[in-house]
Formats: structure tokens, sequence, C-alpha cells
């Protein structure tokens, strides 16, 4: 029953923090070690379940064949399932050349484009608060696209993980290092790069959820109060240049401060649902009633969507981001990498850049967190 579960189910609800189809292995990678230590309590299905294996195979492994068991613990499936004919059997697509080659491939591309990426983010002034809120779902693209691509090639250019007596090992990784370009201090570079990105975005998120409430409760305030302020302007009591008493704007503007009011922040759903509706409103009397002609109120009607379109960007941001973050962001698989790396640590001149040791810190400390395994 367990390894039936172990096959089927998500059973760490990983999956909903990879969307994309390319990361399933990933999503799938601490269910996978579990899968892999219990077959060999039954080893009849490593050795003659053949439709079973390869159904395993082909969800968990097929387009990875060196896992991380417990805390920088790796197996290479290669070696360890030789002895067992049918999980020999069911591995050998993911081990065929063309498919080691293709994956290299894919990952020395991947990492390359996201590096790039990850250094523009780092740029100083570029990720402020207003650019986060209405990128959300890039800048968690190319945190996954980073983790994912550091886990592959961290784990299959291990050599811990290759028995350089064993010709076959030898030829796929000495494949790998070829096709994906490896360059060790480059992919520690965009470790590091990549502990500080993610370091500023979880800070950053921290910071705007404690502010939340108080922020969207601002700008509700706001909205509401400048929607009075015109109604008062059409009335003919607040004298504005060129501005006649109209008593349908005067009230519309009312009904409007009203219903900006009103919106509810425990429910964020209907609020964002009300938000969007109102800013759509404002355009269109804008429009129908030129109103385009008085500078002034034109700048009234901008205020007030520039304060509806930010209880909307406040609105949604959710726990769930840094939840996220914390799964993609897992560095469990190698906590040996930074002892490892030290001699390209000093060699780089990285021992006296204290700021990375923060960044690369929390990684650290995420990775020795045995919440996650």
């Amino acid at each position: 029953m367990v390894i039936g579960r172990l096959r089927s189910d998500d059973i760490y609800n990983q999956v909903s923090a990879y969307p994309l189809p390319e990361h399933r292995s990933t999503a799938l990678a601490n269910q996978a070690a579990m899968l892999y230590v219990i077959l060999y309590f039954e080893p009849s299905i490593l050795h003659t379940h053949q439709a079973k294996m390869r159904e395993i195979v082909d969800k968990y492994f097929p387009d990875n064949w060196v896992i991380s068991i417990y805390m920088g613990i790796t197996v290479n499936l290669a070696d360890a399932w030789e002895p067992y004919k049918a999980a020999k059997t069911a591995l050998n697509n993911t081990l065929d050349l063309s498919n080691v080659r293709e994956q290299a491939s894919r990952y020395a591309t991947v990492s390359e484009r996201v590096h790039a990426q990850v250094q523009q983010f780092l740029k100083e002034g570029y990720l402020r608060e207003e650019m986060v809120l209405d990128n959300i779902p890039r800048l968690l693209n190319c945190l996954r696209d980073c983790n994912v691509a550091i886990r592959w090639l961290m784990l299959h250019t291990a050599d811990l993980a290759c028995d350089p007596n064993n010709k076959r090992l030898r030829q796929i990784k000495d494949q790998i290092l070829t096709d994906s370009r490896y360059n060790p201090k480059i992919l520690f570079q965009l470790l590091l790069d990549t502990a500080q990105f993610e370091f500023i975005l979880k800070e950053m998120f921290k910071q705007m959820l404690s502010e939340k409430q108080t922020k969207w409760e601002y700008y509700k305030k706001e909205g509401s109060e400048r929607m009075t302020e015109l109604a008062d302007v059409f009335s003919g009591v607040k004298p504005l240049t060129r501005v006649e008493k109209n008593e349908n704007l005067q009230a519309w503007f009312r009904e409007i401060s009203k219903q900006i009011s009103s919106l509810n922040y425990d429910d964020s759903t209907a609020a964002g649902r009300k938000t969007v509706q109102l800013i759509q409103a404002l355009e269109e009397v804008q429009e129908f009633h030129q109103l385009e002609s008085n500078l002034q109120v034109c700048q009234f009607l901008a205020d007030t969507r520039k304060f509806l379109h930010q209880m909307i960007r406040t609105i949604n941001i959710k726990e769930e981001v840094l939840i996220t973050m914390q799964i993609v962001g897992d560095l469990s698989f190698r906590v040996s990498v930074l002892f490892r790396r030290v001699g390209v640590l000093c060699e780089k001149g990285f021992a006296d850049h204290s700021r990375k040791h923060v960044y690369i810190s929390s990684k650290d400390h995420k990775a020795s967190d045995s919440r996650y395994h």
C-alpha cells in the first residue's frame, strides 16, 4: 500500500509549487527518494515487475538518475539498480546517450538564460515594490528555473555520484560535462546570485505582508476621499476652475466614494473584483462626459485609479508566495556543496564579501531544516 501511494499520489503536496511539466521530476524529488528506499523492502518489484518499474521511471526519473536521499547523500540509479533486471531495463531510456545529451544541453541553456535574468534583477533599484507586485509569476518562474537547473547540474556532475571504475558511468558523466558546458565557478556564482535574489524577494514579501492591511486601508481611504472631493466640486460648493455644477455627476461620484469605502479587506476576492469594476467605471465616466478638457478633474480621476490599482496589488500579496519560495529554494540535496566549494570561494575572492555570506547562509540554514524531509 505504501509503494502504491508513493507511485500514484503527490504525498508531499509539492506539485502546486512547480506547475510546469518540465519541473515535475523536481517537484516529486523527495517522494522519489522515499520510493527508492522503500522499493528495497519489496525487491521483487525491482527484479521482475517491468511494468511497475517502467511506470516509476517514467514518472520520477525520465530526466534524472542521480538522486539525493537525505542531506547531501546521493545515489546514482545507474549503479544502484544494476543488479535488478526490471529496474535496470526501465532506466535504459533515461540513460540513453541521446537523452543524456538532450538534458545536459537543456540545462546549459536554462542556466545561462536565468543567470542573465537574475543579474538583471539584482541591479541596484530594479526590485522595487511596485515592480515585484506586478511581476510575481515572472519572478517565481525565474526562481524555479534557477533552482531546478542548479539542482540537476550539481547532482549529475558530482564526483561522489560516479564510480570512476565504471566505464558506462564515466562515459555518461563526460557527456554531461561536455554538453552542459560545465564550469564549477560559473555554477557556484549562479548559486550565490540565486541565493541573493531569493533572500531579497523573501525579505520584501515579509515586509509587504506585515504592512498589507494598513496600506490597503490607506489606499481605500485616499480613493474614497478623492471621490468625495470631486463630488463637492460638481456640487458647486467647492469652486474649481471651469467646472460647472452637475448634480448627476455629483451624485455619481458620491456613490463611487461610498462603494470604495464599503470594500471589505477580509473578503479579498469580492473586493478585488469590485475594485476592477470601479476602475473601469472611472475610465468610462471620463470618456463619456468629456471630462478630459479639465486637467484638475482628470488628475482627481487618475489619482483615484492609481489608489485602486494599488489596492489590487496589495490584496494580491499572499503568504502562498513565501511558501512557494521556501519549497522551490530547498537546497538540502547538496548540503555539502558549501564545504566542497570553499576553494572556489577563496579563489574568486568571495570570502571577504560578508553580504554574500548572509545570502548563502540563508540557503544553508534552510538546507539543514529537517522539516523538509
